[in-house]
């Protein structure tokens, strides 16, 4: 990892894991909680759509720095993305990671999270939170294929 990556990972990772956003319940929201047994990581991802069709994702967690910044970031990015966008989004940067390339390009902090890939172990942490969301959005109903996913800008 070169010296400008281990830094914004540092960084970034280390500001949302101290004050996450987006760390709370949210009443009568559909959820999912899902748990990583290798380092003890537990979250509840909560999503709710509006009367006037905008939705809300929260999330509260008892999970490392990496999974709480991951979760922080992934709140922060679906603010403004509709269901089947964040839908594609969640399932298309999951599945980067599972392929363990050397460097996965994702827009705003999330980039931050492809400093994960130096630690194989770590990758459930970062992709826990959208694999939280994956089961609320299926939970919900909501459809999506892998030939509607797009590639996170």
């Amino acid at each position: 990892m070169n010296s400008d990556l281990k830094k914004l990972y540092q960084q970034t990772l280390l500001k949302h894991s101290k004050q996450p956003l987006n760390n709370s319940e949210i009443p009568d929201a559909a959820r999912a909680t899902l748990r990583n047994p290798l380092c003890g990581d537990e979250i509840t991802v909560y999503r709710k759509i509006n009367d006037d069709g905008t939705s809300q994702t929260n999330f509260t967690a008892q999970a490392c720095t990496i999974c709480l910044a991951s979760a922080s970031m992934m709140t922060q990015h679906l603010a403004s993305l509709a269901t089947p966008e964040a839908a594609a989004f969640a399932k298309s940067l999951v599945s980067k990671f599972k392929d363990k390339p050397n460097r996965i390009d994702l827009p705003g902090d999330l980039a931050a999270l492809s400093g994960v890939l130096a630690f194989p172990s770590r990758i459930r942490c970062a992709t826990l939170p959208f694999e939280g969301l994956l089961a609320v959005l299926e939970s919900e109903g909501t459809s999506f294929t892998s030939s509607s996913i797009q590639e996170p800008n």
